[in-house]
């Protein structure tokens, strides 16, 4: 049995990057990431993920930016305090770690692929998704917010 690992929620962030009128680069980031990880690099079948990460920590270096994407517009803060991420499947293929799982975002939840490195209780994954998926900004058309959002994780767990 894999042991339950904590998130330390002051060495995590989730980061962003997302196309603003086609050729502007907007990043940002979240922090205050919780949940625990069980991982057993032995039998990946034992591991799983349960993470959260607080809406209203949105920061872009950008206070009226981040101000908008806090309100109904984007986020929705009040009414969704919270995206998540459960796994459903911890495997590796070809010399890489990967979890799939349920994405909540604005009440939506959708199946996602993540590829991870596990390193000294650190765990680093990156991918891509469709932001009018969950409705994120959806009255936004693709040329003035890009549809695509690159996001990079990192977790650092308490030993």
């Amino acid at each position: 049995m894999p042991r339950t690992l904590d998130i330390d929620a002051t060495a995590s962030k989730a980061t962003f990057n997302v196309k603003k009128l086609g050729f502007i680069n907007v990043s940002g980031h979240l922090s205050g990431i919780s949940g625990t990880i069980q991982f057993a690099s032995e039998n990946l079948s034992d591991s799983l993920f349960d993470i959260s990460v607080p809406t209203k920590s949105i920061n872009t270096d950008n206070e009226k930016r981040d101000e908008h994407l806090r309100n109904q517009d984007f986020f929705s803060v009040d009414q969704y305090p919270e995206i998540t991420f459960k796994s459903t499947t911890v495997g590796q293929e070809g010399g890489q770690y990967f979890t799939s799982g349920h994405l909540s975002i604005l009440g939506a939840t959708k199946e996602v692929r993540i590829p991870f490195s596990f390193e000294e209780g650190a765990f680093e994954g990156s991918f891509s998704l469709n932001r009018l998926d969950y409705a994120l900004g959806k009255k936004f058309p693709s040329f003035i917010v890009g549809k695509t959002i690159q996001i990079s994780i990192f977790c650092k767990t308490n030993p």
